[in-house]
């Protein structure tokens, strides 16, 4: 949301600006004079009493003001934006109104002040008088003394303002438009910027949000496994010197192995009986090949020495 206090002394072209600063930002102008003239209008409980205070010669009291104010912000909920016109004129307004804006959410944008030499201010007002016919525009002294009472009042809203980041000058002097194409420059550099910030901001509030309950976990765990050891280790007031039989522990079932079979004496007997059978068999039959085979007949020694003699 964009919100603007648009400062400038009496003569400084303030109404045109604001004019052309709502047709091009869709903005909602709030001005305290307007707004008190349409409650006491209205008969308004608050506009009576407003109007019984300034009859008495009584400022009307902030707190009245920031009532104003709330009443005109609730009528314009869908708004982009507002230009405060008239208000604040001092730091504890401006604080009061910071604090409004702040319980919905938003705040002051920027402030943007309209500097102009007092000389080219008393020529302005002067040469309106003339114009418009008001007596208090035509008195140089009364003039100048409005403008002295201004640069008095406004100057520790500007330090307020400007102690925050949010005070932002722009000169008055020059063509309608050669001020109006300031007054645009600095709100196109600054809002967008302010609402990277304000981004960044509510993501950095979502992380540190988010780190204090993961935090707030760990202490919750961390105390839960804190008693839970103080109570095991505490032992009942009837247990004193009496000792607890150990517990034995069931031993673990374990699945039976399928038995081997089991084979008789005998049976592997006769398992290796056949072997030795067979190699005595075949021994046997060796022995018999040996007998039965013809014998050799010895050669006559002779005739073995007369064969060698022929070869």
């Amino acid at each position: 949301m964009l919100n603007i206090v648009l400062f400038g002394p009496p003569g400084a072209g303030k109404g045109t600006q604001s004019a052309k600063l709502i047709d091009k930002y869709k903005l909602v102008h709030l001005s305290t004079g307007d707004m008190l003239r349409a409650e006491k209008q209205a008969q308004t409980p608050l506009g009576l009493e407003a109007q019984r205070l300034m009859d008495q010669g009584i400022l009307v009291p902030d707190e009245m003001v920031i009532q104003l104010i709330n009443k005109k912000l609730d009528e314009n909920l869908d708004a982009r934006g507002f230009i405060f016109d008239g208000f604040p004129r001092t730091a504890a307004q401006a604080r009061a109104l910071d604090v409004l804006l702040g319980s919905r959410g938003t705040g002051i944008t920027m402030m943007l002040a309209l500097e102009v030499d007092d000389e080219e201010l008393t020529r302005r007002i002067l040469l309106r008088g003339k114009q418009s016919g008001r007596a208090d525009d035509q008195d140089e002294a009364i003039v100048r003394n409005r403008i002295q009472e201004y640069n008095n009042k406004t100057a520790p809203l500007k330090e307020y303002y400007s102690a925050q980041g949010k005070f932002h000058s722009v000169k008055g002097t020059g063509s309608i438009d050669d001020i109006f194409g300031a007054l645009c420059a600095v709100i196109d550099i600054v809002y967008p910027e302010q609402q990277r910030e304000s981004a960044y901001a509510e993501i950095k509030k979502e992380i540190t949000e988010e780190l204090k309950k993961e935090e707030r976990k760990e202490k919750r765990k961390a105390g839960g496994n804190k008693a839970k050891g103080a109570a095991r280790r505490k032992k009942p007031a009837g247990s004193a010197g009496k000792r607890k039989k150990p517990v034995k522990k069931s031993a673990k079932k374990r699945t039976p192995k399928p038995a081997k079979k089991k084979i008789p004496k005998r049976a592997r007997k006769k398992g290796k009986k056949p072997v030795r059978r067979l190699l005595s068999g075949i021994r046997k039959r060796v022995s018999r090949v040996k007998k039965n085979a013809p014998k050799k007949r010895p050669q006559p020694r002779g005739r073995k020495t007369a064969r060698k003699k022929r070869k």
